[in-house]
């Protein structure tokens, strides 16, 4: 799949990263990665002549906007919004279930699984008092959540939501979604292995706002999946609560979610204190 260019200076490259691929690899005969589509194969190296700056991580299996700053000056401009959280993040993902309810925040801390503690390949939310004491490495973690349209994925019920991640952590969305109960439709790892029909990992990287004080980027993908035949075919419209199809209502459900809460919405808070 092309790796599609959506923003470009002399200081950042913006791309839309496919779904199943790979940002870099130190094996340069790798050809399923962003660098090998952008650039030459080792320039996620030090040692390379034009070297790239990856300020933020994709999963393999998530696609959508994905920055790379050119240089190191730009690299560490980018990287203090990220670490300040002066940055907005938006994702659009379809998880299994009719989720019971409109708003939610999750703020379950997120640290390594204990079966996987050697590799780091999985990660862990501490919803129980007793997993602070089994969880290595926690920390606080912090997701947005808002349900804009429910209906069934090959008969099966799902849920289309937007996710804000107020913090950064390796797999927070996907963690945060299992965590409540609603696991990404398509993730294999989080679903114990079982979801292995689709054709992707249904999680998007929609929107990413970079406030630098020259210059406010606000990039945007086309909306993944309702474009998708592979998708639509399977898919049953069931109730809609926000639109979100096209750029301009896709923003204004993003400022719904912006909002410290919204009257009349049906809200939860999940969360787990150590102790």
């Amino acid at each position: 799949m092309a790796v599609e260019y959506l923003y470009e200076s002399n200081d950042y490259l913006i791309v839309n990263k496919p779904y199943d691929m790979y940002i870099n690899s130190d094996d340069e005969k790798e050809t399923n990665t962003v660098t090998y589509h952008i650039a030459s194969p080792d320039s996620h190296l030090s040692s390379s002549m034009q070297p790239l700056h990856f300020v933020q991580r994709l999963d393999y299996s998530t696609s959508g906007v994905l920055c790379i700053a050119k240089n190191k000056s730009a690299a560490a401009k980018a990287g203090k919004l990220f670490e300040k959280r002066e940055t907005k993040k938006y994702y659009l993902t379809v998880v299994r279930g009719h989720v019971d309810l409109e708003l939610a925040d999750v703020e379950f801390e997120v640290g390594v699984d204990p079966s996987t503690d050697n590799s780091c390949h999985k990660m862990s939310a501490l919803t129980t008092s007793e997993a602070f004491a089994e969880c290595v490495q926690s920390r606080k973690a912090h997701t947005r959540m808002l349900v804009l349209e429910t209906g069934f994925y090959d008969k099966d019920p799902v849920t289309v939501m937007l996710l804000k991640p107020i913090t950064g952590r390796r797999h927070q969305l996907r963690v945060h979604c299992c965590a409540v109960g609603h696991t990404i439709l398509g993730d294999y790892t989080y679903s114990g292995t079982r979801d292995c029909a689709p054709h992707r990992m249904f999680l998007h990287a929609t929107r990413l706002v970079l406030p630098f004080k020259l210059e406010t980027l606000d990039i945007i993908t086309p909306e993944p999946f309702f474009s998708d035949p592979k998708f639509t075919k399977k898919w049953t419209p069931h109730r809609n609560f926000y639109k979100f199809r096209n750029k301009e209502q896709f923003n204004k459900t993003c400022d719904v979610i912006d909002k410290s809460y919204v009257i009349g919405v049906k809200y939860k808070l999940f969360s787990c204190k150590k102790g």
